[in-house]
């Protein structure tokens, strides 16, 4: 069984295109209607989709987790998610489930061609979002791939925003699960895209990705600078303190910086610590 998900939110205008397209390649298409204010997800229904209704809007990753949840009850062999707004063309469907189907893959992304329609300062900041994340893959946001039904429930994500997309393989690639990318025509041309948006989704990725960095590695990302931090206060101090005994002469702006710094540094380490204990305990029960 053959399940496509498609998040939507204000798609009237190509929704049905993707639904009608899709419909050839799977067994069932659910739709989550993310508090859409136009008819998507009137539109989806009468196509015969099963729709999901947000009666707000909750965020990609919101719309991912429901829609993930939902498929999970159907125990389907293979599950695709696609973009509602026609970016991606339905058709290439069954390249995406073939691996997985052949059993050579877990997760298929279908990946930006280098001679699709996307955009120089979009192509660049994924390819930054795809470094940045260290996961060896070259098209992190793509949102057209395509899992093996057992492992959907694994791979839900908590993030409610575009950065869901860079989670689900974060966990992914924890579980060694073998992702394969290929090449896919992504359009762009008479769709609604901007670069404030894509600025937008770039700031949502980043905080996202250093969040679950931080939450994972607090002694790393927040411990060890706090102790630099509070050393050079500590030295500053002492630096201070040598300058009024010799010279009688106090240094009040190096005397603030140095305070600054040893609060911040103790923050940082008492920050990290506690953030250690938690995630210790929620991993110890889960």
């Amino acid at each position: 069984m053959i399940i496509v998900c498609i998040p939507a939110y204000n798609e009237e205008g190509t929704i049905a295109k993707v639904i009608v397209k899709a419909r050839k390649y799977c067994d069932k298409i659910i739709v989550c209607d993310d508090g859409s204010t136009d008819y998507t997800g009137i539109i989806a229904k009468e196509l015969g989709a099963e729709v999901i209704r947000h009666e707000r809007n909750m965020g990609y990753g919101s719309a991912l987790r429901s829609l993930f949840l939902k498929a999970s009850t159907y125990s389907p062999n293979v599950i695709v998610t696609i973009d509602a707004d026609m970016q991606h063309n339905p058709d290439d469907i069954p390249k995406l489930v073939k691996p997985i189907v052949d059993g050579k893959a877990d997760i298929v992304i279908g990946a930006r061609s280098k001679y699709d329609e996307t955009p120089k300062f979009r192509r660049m900041g994924i390819k930054a979002l795809s470094t940045l994340s260290r996961l060896g893959i070259r098209d992190v946001q793509s949102g057209f791939r395509a899992y093996r039904g057992e492992i959907i429930r694994d791979v839900i994500p908590t993030s409610t925003g575009m950065d869901a997309s860079i989670e689900i393989l974060e966990k992914a690639a924890a579980m060694k699960l073998r992702i394969l990318e290929v090449e896919t025509f992504i359009r762009y041309k008479g769709l609604k895209t901007s670069k404030l948006n894509l600025a937008a989704h770039i700031y949502d990725l980043i905080t996202g990705l250093i969040h679950r960095r931080v939450m994972k590695r607090p002694i790393t990302y927040l411990g060890f600078p706090g102790l630099i931090t509070l050393l050079i206060g500590i030295l500053s101090g002492i630096w201070v303190i040598q300058r009024y005994m010799q010279a009688k002469q106090l240094a009040i702006g190096t005397a603030l910086i140095a305070v600054m710094l040893v609060i911040s540094g103790l923050l940082l380490v008492l920050t990290s610590i506690l953030l250690y204990i938690i995630m210790s305990l929620i991993h110890g029960e889960s």
